[in-house]
């Protein structure tokens, strides 16, 4: 039923519109044959060839970042299938930033397009031109449209988006690069990070080393097949360690002839060691697979998946026992109930009294009604959320008190903090994943991870209102004399009322 579905979707979108001219705001699937089948039935079945047999290594909702190659599905698709995998059914996906290499044109910088939709045999994508009307107003951005239709670096990955995330409601921001030096890989990575979020996932697009006279680099003479194994595991092992400086020395010192350079070092860029471990999920070769050597492609696959904190993780059930501690002390503040039942059937489990810092804040309906926490633990985390839950109601100084009439109309929220660590440069910062403390001199403020994401701002933004609220000048964030200390946030949060 699902592929009869498919078929219809796509045997009308070739009749409504059957050349991307015709309909300018749809980027039409390239009709060579070579990438994959025309045919939506026989692209099916061969997407179900890839996948078949295939098991995730990883935790999938753990994984937020793939590297997978682009040649012919017949080819490479095996290779890829075994990173998307990970995003099969993962429902909470809205947003994949594909990160492709533009083989035709030449151009410097990154490349988007005014397409609102791409479009494969299965059907169309829409994409987040919320997100790419941002991104073309950065520096090293242009529109391209046609740099954009002539190239499959991106398409290819399409058709696996449609079928592992079929059961999600998600739009892709398509950018392609060009040349670019190390330096501005980071600038521009820096543009894209503030709309990487919990519910994104980031994937670069990109084959290994092209060997043969067709490519013009042979410089094995025996044992190519080892020798060129050798050659990708060794980028791969630069990739999987975020380590800049050696991805770059590495290609220079081999001379290495991968297409994807520019795309994954701006990948590379999107993730840390701080938040993310790197593993490489699978690798061949095209000359594995038909046993000939003398024109062959590398194909990899990199899985970016998020770190778990054991100190700041929390299951749900522990979560909704600080919330619940949480209005028991204000039920008991504002009814003069015993502050002895305020723990009264609540598990307190080892992460509940370990010292933690915690925040609290109130709202009602979207309007912040009081907020008051610590980043630091200097005392249990059950301890802190009752401190900070009064002192929210009670003494934050920019709302009266809190009444009894006003406590069921009230939404609670408890974020968990994780230990701070320092960063150096603050465009590392992970708008929406990152809390931020600046420090200079005297001065200083803190904002919690969920600001960027209820405000919408960007990183410029985000950081010259914490700027302001620490009594500074808006850009003193730029200054070589400014602190920066990161952390991240647990939130559990009532259903709005």
């Amino acid at each position: 039923m699902k592929v009869g579905l498919r078929m219809f979707v796509a045997l009308l979108l070739a009749f409504l519109c059957p050349r991307p001219s015709v309909c300018a705001d749809v980027r039409g699937y390239l009709t060579t044959g070579s990438w994959y089948p025309e045919d939506p039935q026989k692209l099916n079945q061969l997407l179900d060839r890839c996948l078949r047999g295939v098991r995730p290594r990883l935790d999938p909702a753990t994984v937020q970042g793939l590297v997978v190659p682009h040649a012919g599905l017949v080819h490479s698709g095996a290779v890829a299938a075994q990173g998307y995998m990970h995003l099969q059914g993962r429902t909470g996906i809205r947003r994949v930033i594909l990160l492709g290499v533009s083989h035709s044109g030449r151009f410097s910088g990154a490349c988007v397009s005014s397409f609102a939709f791409n479009s494969t045999p299965l059907g169309k994508i829409p994409v987040d031109r919320e997100v790419v009307n941002r991104l073309e107003k950065e520096p090293k951005f242009r529109v391209n449209n046609r740099v954009m239709q002539q190239e499959h670096s991106l398409e290819n990955q399409l058709p696996f988006l449609q079928r592992v995330l079929a059961e999600a409601d998600f739009k892709v921001v398509p950018i392609l690069f060009g040349r670019a030096t190390p330096a501005e890989t980071e600038a521009m990575a820096a543009a894209i990070a503030p709309y990487v979020d919990e519910h994104t996932v980031v994937v670069a697009s990109s084959d290994l080393t092209h060997y043969g006279s067709r490519f013009g680099y042979s410089p094995f003479k025996k044992d190519v097949a080892g020798q060129l194994h050798r050659l990708d595991r060794g980028l791969l092992e630069k990739v999987v360690a975020l380590d800049h400086r050696e991805y770059w020395g590495y290609l220079e010192r081999t001379g290495m002839t991968m297409c994807g350079v520019v795309p994954v070092a701006v990948w590379m860029h999107l993730f840390d060691k701080r938040s993310h471990e790197l593993k490489t999920v699978a690798y061949a070769t095209s000359g594995d697979a038909n046993k000939d050597y003398t024109l062959s492609v590398g194909y990899g696959t990199v899985a970016a998946v998020r770190k778990k904190s054991p100190e700041a993780q929390l299951s749900a059930k522990e979560g909704a026992g600080l919330l619940t501690i949480a209005r028991r002390t204000l039920e008991s503040a504002l009814n003069g109930r015993e502050n002895s039942t305020i723990l009264q059937g609540v598990e307190l489990t080892p992460a509940m009294k370990r010292k933690t810092g915690v925040f609290v804040t109130l709202r009602k309906g979207h309007a912040l009604r009081g907020c008051i926490g610590s980043i630091v633990g200097t005392r249990p985390l059950f301890d802190g959320v009752m401190a900070n839950a009064r002192n929210a109601a009670f003494a934050d100084p920019r709302f009266p008190n809190l009444k009894a009439s006003e406590l069921d109309s009230v939404n609670i929220e408890v974020s968990v903090m994780t230990p701070l660590q320092p960063i150096r440069d603050y465009r590392a910062i992970r708008l929406g994943t990152d809390g931020v403390i600046i420090r200079k001199n005297r001065a200083s403020a803190v904002y919690l991870p969920q600001v960027a994401t209820e405000t919408g701002w960007d990183l410029d933004t985000f950081l010259s209102s914490l700027c302001r609220k620490a009594g500074l000048s808006s850009r003193a964030y730029r200054s070589t004399e400014m602190e920066f200390l990161v952390f991240q946030a647990q939130v559990f949060a009532e259903e709005e009322k």
